[in-house]
């Protein structure tokens, strides 16, 4: 971890690399590859990318400091039968505010659980579990989610919600909030042989901060093809209802973090930053085992403020391939 105090101009990593399953519920992505050669930054009409390190650059002047993003995080199950109804009202949301809202899902909780034969996929994670520990008691039924980790006085003063027509109220709240505490940029390169991911995590203050901030990042994978009961679907067509080939999108796979704390790690202390300055965050990260394509995987960072714990800024990123 590294400060700041003046601007620094990295190429920030927007392209997007392939997906290989058809069919998916969003436009598949396009190949564009980094030469991990050019470690020139500055040039922004090529694809120099990366340091002297083989890590991803940010371009700083280009970063989002105009809205604070919105961080769903969302509980569900391969056997909860209504679960993907509000599934797809959540997707739908987040598509009409492209861009601006961040969806983590976890597989956790009763409906999650690995039962044979109907349900032999363990979706779940550690990170997942630790979370769903830490607001099980406020969590009604399923799916759930949490907005922003935050607690709304006009919500029923509620952190949990269960349900679209819950959740959306608070999401929508949040949505195109100006005036951030933070900009942050998030760059992953996928290295050739698929088994780790170089990460940087660039923060810059856009406000003096005087408390402490952690740094959660989360390894995401898209698009996962496993069985989900669904009561929409006709029982003679699938039975018990249950999809043997449903996607499942944005399910978190593992904590990034080397600190499992379940808030992340601490990258501003609680003396502060002041206003300009930067927090520039690496790491070269071990795919885990239970990752099915890591042309798939998103990284998702968020910064928390320690005393509040809510989320203050959130951004993700796919990972790019490297050439």
């Amino acid at each position: 971890m590294r400060k700041f105090s003046l601007p620094i101009l990295y190429l920030i990593l927007l392209f997007i690399s392939s997906c290989d399953i058809v069919d998916l519920p969003l436009e598949k992505p396009v190949i564009a590859p980094i030469d991990t050669n050019d470690t020139t930054p500055g040039n922004t009409d090529s694809l120099n990318g990366v340091d002297e390190n083989g890590y991803p650059l940010i371009d700083t002047n280009t970063i989002n400091n105009l809205t604070q993003k919105v961080y769903m995080e969302e509980f569900t199950g391969h056997s909860c039968t209504g679960c993907p109804t509000q599934t797809d009202l959540l997707l739908a949301m987040q598509a009409d505010h492209e861009g601006e809202i961040i969806v983590a899902t976890f597989h956790e909780g009763v409906f999650a659980k690995v039962e044979l034969p109907d349900y032999p996929t363990d979706m779940t994670s550690d990170y997942g579990g630790q979370l769903h520990s830490l607001v099980e008691s406020s969590i009604d039924a399923y799916p759930s989610a949490l907005v922003n980790r935050k607690t709304f006085t006009e919500f029923g003063n509620k952190q949990v919600f269960q349900a679209h027509n819950e959740w959306q109220g608070p999401a929508l709240s949040e949505v195109d909030k100006t005036n951030p505490a933070v900009a942050m940029g998030v760059g992953a390169i996928l290295n050739d042989d698929m088994t780790s991911v170089k990460i940087r995590v660039s923060t810059r203050a856009e406000i003096n901060l005087a408390d402490e901030y952690k740094l959660l990042v989360l390894c995401i994978e898209d698009s996962v093809i496993a069985e989900q009961k669904d009561g929409r679907k006709s029982e003679a067509e699938y039975p018990h209802k249950i999809v043997k080939d449903y996607t499942h999108r944005h399910t978190v796979r593992d904590q990034v973090n080397t600190s499992k704390n379940v808030y992340g790690e601490t990258i501003i202390d609680a003396a502060g930053l002041t206003a300009g300055e930067w927090v520039d965050w690496t790491i070269n990260y071990s795919i885990p085992d239970n990752i099915v394509d890591a042309k798939h995987i998103y990284i998702v960072a968020s910064l928390i403020n320690t005393s509040t714990v809510e989320v203050v800024q959130v951004e993700e990123t796919h990972v790019h391939l490297a050439q």
